[in-house]
């Protein structure tokens, strides 16, 4: 069935067809295999013989530079050929080959030619091929004897329209050259083997293939799961043997131990019959948890090694500090670490992908309708949220939707290529396949604006990882600088200057060092990591409230990217000041204390009516218990004029409902929006809670960043993974997120409501559990505190004459 996250669940045929007149007598298959280290090519051919007599057959074997085709070497032979298939083996010697790196595809092209006695036709078959050495040794992936860093992703043959095949064949060329682009040297086809002219084309520009069959996933068990099973990964073998682009061959992806493993675990003897020159890599992410039977078998190999820690450490989405810090500590044990699945993906830019659609004539199919279904779910909220007052358009949002993607891409290059256990990476994922965004390009194979430009730099092979830790810290407060150099080896042994600075607003520097790194000669043993740390020390910034930038640098000898990072400083000094007394409902002492150390008179609160409208100020429980009479008394008091700011949406929870206690008749609920690779998109507008007063003075200063999607440097430790649901358009949106990216669903963050004469504000930002410690979440609070208490000077209000009415509604009574 269609739905967003799968592939389609179909059969048939999915590659073009042939149907070839030949002679009686023809070469149906030809397997060559070049030797790097002696220079022969291995030939095998597989010879029918139609006839129903022996035929006398005689051959010939040519090799020439496949780009140039003048002929360096032949081979000829006769053989009596019996009716059936018989298999011809032959070998051509090549002096001096030249070899296939990812700079310099070399290619050869070998030609067979077999003709019979009294014919007067002939057969022949061609097929290109390359010398190159790819095996896992001495800790890392090695491409003819050089240790390499696999920068991979991994894609599916799934396209728009003509689904498993492209219907502009282009689509399929246009994204191999667009990842080799952006510094991309490895594709894992993903569950779904190649067109046979993606490899050709891989072949040609140097760029390696991992390739899994369609059984690799989600495949169940019957009594025909291992023949299924043995001829998917016999016919991709036997037809993609040739290429020197498929480096390695992919069994299972993310299954658990059962019968498809243990049939997968045994399949090496079938593997290695039809190609023993290969990597086969077992069960991608190792879900199956059997620690006995390694991961992968190197070339020759007829077991499965335990070298290599094969993970998909999938996180949430902002990455906080402690995410970042796994990401970078990542570790196999003994073991080198393969993260062959992680990312942080996109929204669906269901406006653009529903009008290209259109542009084709193909708005009526089954997944066009399915993109035009959530752009007009989209477009309810859109106006309801009246989210033109924030975004020109929905263009404008989907558009800064997908830019923002490139620097979170940005952050896990970062976080990755920084951790010394790291040897390969495979991103998820080159396209939004599966109707979900998880791709560095489109499902139409656009380019995601600025995501070139990020994954160019976090892959640039010499490259600086640069940490600061926490992001938003006080004046006078000390930061974490760490520096890590990724290299894959190049640069020259020696010593070399490096500049590293903190500089802040109007250019003001708070920092500045150079110190020296060495590189050691490259026959040192053991090898150094691909990560070399260089630098880590707390430093006190003072300097001036905004935006700083921690940078490093070479000043002679090494020319990297990176070397650029941002965090914020705030001042007390600037913070928001808060006239108004604030009644505190439930129990929370350090929130008291809080609040006191901000000079904000503080009292708890009162179930005697008060004669004042209050600001009240709640934490994660009621102020008394008997839920409906509390919540009763404090609903009275909202509409009398009072303000209350909800800090928790726990305290509305009563048993399994969440939203049990919300002064609403509907309610709604709190749902859970997604926050990992595929993830919802927060924004906030320009509103007193996250701007501050209009006019910024000494007392008053300038607000929060707003106006747009939520910064996922400044604002990472506020952002929820629940929003509020399916309530009543509410009298103020001031925040919330939407997810395009699997599916579509979306939900409030902050809102605030009127009951009667008062106001309540509705929140779920991570405000509370980061006071003291992060100013945005002191700034958020203060605001919220000061835009409460706006009409705390005005007089208390009647209770509206149909209020018993709503009290019964809300289930008070």
């Amino acid at each position: 069935p269609f739905r967003p996250g799968a592939l389609y669940n179909d059969g048939g045929i999915v590659d073009s067809v042939e149907l070839i007149v030949s002679p009686a007598v023809r070469v149906a298959d030809l397997y060559v295999r070049p030797d790097p280290n002696t220079g022969t090519i291995h030939i095998q051919a597989n010879v029918q013989n139609a006839l129903p007599k022996n035929a006398n057959g005689h051959f010939e074997f040519t090799v020439a530079p496949a780009a140039s085709g003048e002929t360096l070497n032949a081979a000829a032979l006769n053989y009596d050929l019996p009716p059936g298939d018989t298999l011809i083996e032959s070998k051509l010697q090549i002096n001096n080959p030249r070899l296939w790196n990812l700079n310099e595809p070399y290619l050869y092209r070998v030609t067979a030619r077999v003709w019979t006695e009294g014919s007067n036709s002939f057969d022949e078959h061609s097929t290109r091929c390359g010398f190159r050495d790819f095996r896992f040794e001495n800790g890392c992936f090695q491409l003819n004897g050089r240790r390499i860093f696999l920068k991979s992703s991994h894609t599916a043959t799934h396209y728009p329209i003509g689904l498993h095949w492209p219907h502009d064949a282009d689509l399929a060329r246009r994204e191999l050259l667009d990842m080799k682009v952006m510094g991309f040297n490895s594709i894992r086809f993903f569950c779904s083997v190649p067109a046979r002219y993606q490899l050709e084309l891989c072949d040609e520009i140097g760029f390696m293939i991992y390739e899994e069959s369609f059984a690799g996933w989600f495949l169940q068990d019957s009594p025909k799961m291992g023949e299924r099973f043995d001829r998917e990964i016999r016919e991709m073998i036997k037809r993609d043997r040739n290429h020197p682009c498929v480096v390695m061959w992919g069994l299972l992806n993310e299954n658990p131990d059962g019968p498809v493993f243990r049939h997968a675990a045994g399949m090496l003897p079938l593997v290695r019959s039809l190609d023993d020159t290969r990597v086969v890599m077992l069960n991608s992410g190792r879900f199956d948890g059997v620690a006995d039977i390694g991961s992968l078998s190197n070339p020759g190999s007829t077991v499965w090694e335990d070298v290599i820690s094969d993970q998909h450490p999938y996180k949430r989405v902002p990455h906080t500090a402690a995410i970042i810090r796994e990401l970078r500590t990542a570790s196999g044990g003994e073991n080198p670490v393969f993260i062959s699945e992680y990312g942080i993906g996109s929204s669906l830019d269901l406006s653009k992908m529903t009008r290209q659609y259109e542009q084709l004539g193909a708005e009526k199919l089954e997944d066009a309708q399915w993109y035009r279904e959530r752009l007009d779910r989209f477009m309810v909220d859109w106006k309801r949220w009246n989210l033109a007052d924030t975004f020109a358009s929905p263009e404008d949002y989907f558009t800064r939707c997908l830019a923002r993607m490139g620097q979170q891409r940005l952050l896990g290059l970062n976080a990755i290529r920084s951790n010394p256990n790291v040897v390969a990476y495979s991103m998820t994922g080159t396209t939004d396949c599966g109707d979900a965004g998880e791709g560095v390009i489109t499902l139409f194979r656009d380019l995601k604006p600025g995501t070139v430009d990020c994954v160019f730099d976090g892959w640039y092979p010499l490259r600086w990882c640069l940490f600061v830790e926490p992001v938003n810290v006080y004046r006078k407060t000390p930061v974490r600088l760490e520096a890590v150099l990724a290299n894959e080896d190049m640069l020259l042994p020696g010593e070399y200057p490096v500049r590293l600075q903190v500089v802040g607003p109007n250019t003001v520097r708070a920092f500045e060092k150079t110190i020296t790194i060495t590189i050691p000669p490259p026959d040192n043993m053991p090898q150094p990591s691909f990560a070399i740390p260089v630098f880590s020390e707390d430093v006190v910034i003072d300097g001036p409230a905004g935006r700083y930038r921690f940078l490093a640098a070479f000043e002679k000898g090494g020319a990297a990217a990176g070397g650029d990072v941002e965090f914020y400083v705030a001042d007390p000094a600037e913070m928001p000041v808060v006239e108004t007394e604030v009644v505190l409902w439930g129990e929370d002492s350090e929130l008291a204390k809080w609040l006191a150390d901000h000079g904000i008179h503080v009292r708890a609160f009162s179930p005697d009516r008060s004669s004042s409208r209050e600001v009240i100020l709640t934490s994660s429980s009621p102020a008394a218990p008997g839920g409906a009479e509390a919540f009763k008394n404090l609903a009275c008091r909202i509409a009398q004029g009072s303000t209350v700011i909800f800090l928790s949406p726990m305290v509305f929870a009563n048993g399994e409902q969440p939203a049990a206690w919300v002064p609403l008749a509907n309610k709604g609920t709190l749902e859970n929006l997604p926050s990992w690779l595929y993830h919802k998109d927060e924004w906030a507008k320009k509103h007193p809670i996250f701007d501050g007063f209009d006019t910024p003075s000494a007392t008053q200063p300038k607000g929060l960043p707003a106006g747009g999607l939520m910064d996922y440097t400044f604002y990472r430790e506020i952002i929820p993974d629940v929003a509020w649901t399916g309530q009543d358009s509410p009298t103020e949106v001031v925040a919330g997120a939407i997810n395009t990216s699997i599916d579509y669903s979306a939900g409030l963050f902050v809102s605030v409501n009127t009951l009667g004469a008062g106001r309540f504000i509705l929140n779920t930002l991570h405000i509370r559990e980061n006071l003291s410690r992060n100013p945005v979440a002191d700034r958020l609070l203060l605001n919220m505190l000061q835009y409460a208490g706006r009409d705390a000077n005005k007089p208390l209000a009647d209770l509206p004459l149909d209020f018993d009415a709503q009290i019964k509604a809300m289930g008070y009574q």
